[in-house]
């Protein structure tokens, strides 16, 4: 092939990518074998591949947030406690029970600002902001909360999920970027890995 049909090749392939790039950010449908055109068996077996890893991903909970996450819930079950007490006229015991969830609380967002002040990247698992000064109270409606967590009372941040549409897009981008003589970036996902798959169970009907 000379090096005219060689560039009428390759400019072709770069319209073709961009198209599809295209099709994926306007949330329109992208065939398998669109990207085998483009990206050839090698790039369709790294999709796979990075999206199986993004699955397992979810799964994954750091083991710092996991211990907060024990810690609130024996917080928030002492309170519980303390309003159950406070229904059936146990003012006394009511009282004391609070005190204790809020001391129990107090100490774990201490830990938790303490382990994200030592590992910044721990700060995306937290549904709410955690400085000094910011709207926390020790209390079931404004405890800081892990992104996963099924209360009613968390934020509506929530951990960024990537889709399989995501990683395709990546991958025709880094590939536009080398057809073009452009410096690839590194494919972007959430860059975690499982490490094991931990199960907090509920308290009762409350929810955690």
């Amino acid at each position: 092939m000379t090096n005219k049909g060689i560039d009428m090749k390759k400019t072709k392939t770069i319209e073709r990518i961009k198209t599809l790039i295209d099709r994926i950010e306007n949330g329109r449908y992208v065939t398998r074998s669109s990207l085998l055109r483009v990206l050839g068996e090698a790039g369709l077996k790294k999709l796979e591949r990075e999206w199986v890893l993004e699955l397992k991903s979810r799964n994954y909970k750091p083991s710092e947030i996991v211990e907060y996450s024990k810690r609130i819930r024996k917080g928030l079950i002492h309170y519980a406690l303390g309003e159950q007490q406070s229904f059936k006229g146990q003012g006394y015991k009511a009282k004391n029970s609070i005190h204790k969830a809020e001391s129990i609380l107090e100490n774990a967002v201490e830990y938790l600002r303490d382990v994200v002040s030592s590992d910044s990247g721990l700060r995306m698992w937290i549904d709410r902001d955690l400085s000094v000064g910011s709207d926390i109270e020790y209390c079931p409606e404004g405890i800081p909360r892990p992104v996963w967590s099924n209360s009613n009372y968390k934020s509506q941040s929530s951990f960024p999920r990537v889709t399989k549409k995501d990683i395709a897009r990546e991958l025709l981008q880094t590939k536009l970027e080398k057809l073009e003589g452009k410096k690839p970036l590194e494919l972007v996902t959430c860059g975690i890995r499982p490490k094991r798959s931990l199960n907090i169970s509920s308290f009762s009907d409350f929810k955690f």
